[in-house]
Formats: structure tokens, sequence, C-alpha cells
């Protein structure tokens, strides 16, 4: 496999785990990670490659599913603290009489 296929390969793997680190739990990854490896094999069977050359394309293919299942997980956990930090700047920006008299 070229170059140019294995970063588009590596780079595709790290956005699909994305997409399912933001929807999904970590038990997804299995039969995600199956199904890709099943794939590279087949594409590999008929360009007919070496032995090492399956195992670091398996290897990377793992690698950028489970990077990119974290950023998706950390991309998730971001969003949430965000807005939470904008609902807080929202009610500390409220006038001075609207605020509930028990505080002042």
């Amino acid at each position: 496999m070229g170059g140019i296929e294995m970063e588009i390969l590596i780079i595709g793997g790290v956005f699909f785990g994305a997409v399912l680190g933001r929807f999904f739990k970590v038990l997804v990854l299995m039969p995600a990670g199956t199904f890709a490896i099943a794939l590279l094999l087949v594409k590999r069977e008929v360009a007919g490659p070496t032995l090492l050359d399956t195992f670091l394309g398996i290897g990377l293919l793992i690698g950028s599913l489970g990077l990119g299942y974290v950023t998706g997980l950390i991309s998730t956990d971001i969003s949430a603290v965000t807005q939470d930090f904008r609902g807080f700047l929202a009610r500390s920006r409220r006038p001075a009489s609207s605020r509930p008299t028990h505080l002042q």
C-alpha cells in the first residue's frame, strides 16, 4: 500500500473513531475495528503485500481508531463545559434588579 493510501486510511480511522467517540460507548470499537481490519485485509489480498505491511497497517488502523475515539470523547466534554460556562456568564450578567432579594 502506498504512502498516500496509508495516510488516507489513518486520517479516515481518526475521523471514524471521533464520530464513534462522540455518539457511542467504548464497546462499539470492537466491531468497528474488526470491520475496518476485514476491509483492510480484503484490499491487501487483492494487492498482494508483505506480511509486515499488513501488520503495520492493522496496528496503525487500530491506533487511529483509538485516538479518534478519545478525541471524540474529549470534544463531547469540551462542548458540555463551554455550554455550562456560557450559562454561568449569562446568569452573572443579569441586572441587579432581577437578582433574588435574599442574595443581596
